[in-house]
């Protein structure tokens, strides 16, 4: 009676602490991963991306000092990485794309994309990051609105310091 307890007992311990660890295995994997993607930027130095900001899968890390930023989105496979040196950039505005379905009885609009669309002193050629793009993303209206939100903060940032 007691070692079928035991053995019980052992089992849902297991069963408890496995998927805890796959969870934290995996966090341990995409943070090594993003550590390596801002190493790769910065000669090896991640440290010095300070500002930094996660939403959705969505990594968005700054350095003040030598103004450039880094937008990792993990939701691609690959993983997508977007990389913007301020130094180099004129302007930058944020654009949407928008979709209309006139078949339902209601008409809707719904947005497939937001990007930061910068421009570049020198050749005046635009290099883009994608903050939300339907086609990757779950269709959910709060996704949206969570990477619009983040897309609407880094614009004021990048302003500020352009």
């Amino acid at each position: 009676m007691e070692t079928s307890t035991s053995i019980i007992g052992l089992v849902l311990i297991l069963i408890t602490i496995f998927p805890i660890f796959l969870l934290l295995r995996s966090q341990h994997q995409n943070k090594n991963k993003i550590e390596t993607i801002l190493k790769g930027f910065n000669q090896g130095n991640s440290a010095e991306f300070s500002d930094r900001d996660t939403i959705n899968n969505k990594i968005v890390a700054f350095n003040e000092q030598k103004k450039k930023i880094v937008l990792i989105d993990l939701n691609t496979k690959p993983e997508l990485v977007s990389y913007v040196d301020l130094n180099e950039i004129s302007d930058c505005k944020i654009t949407r794309e928008t979709e209309h379905n006139y078949d339902s009885p209601r008409k809707k609009e719904f947005i497939t994309k937001v990007e930061l669309k910068f421009k570049h002193k020198a050749d005046l050629q635009e290099s883009v990051m994608k903050f939300y793009d339907f086609e990757y993303e779950k269709p959910i209206q709060i996704t949206y609105y969570r990477d619009n939100q983040l897309a609407e903060k880094w614009l004021e940032l990048i302003k500020k310091s352009i």
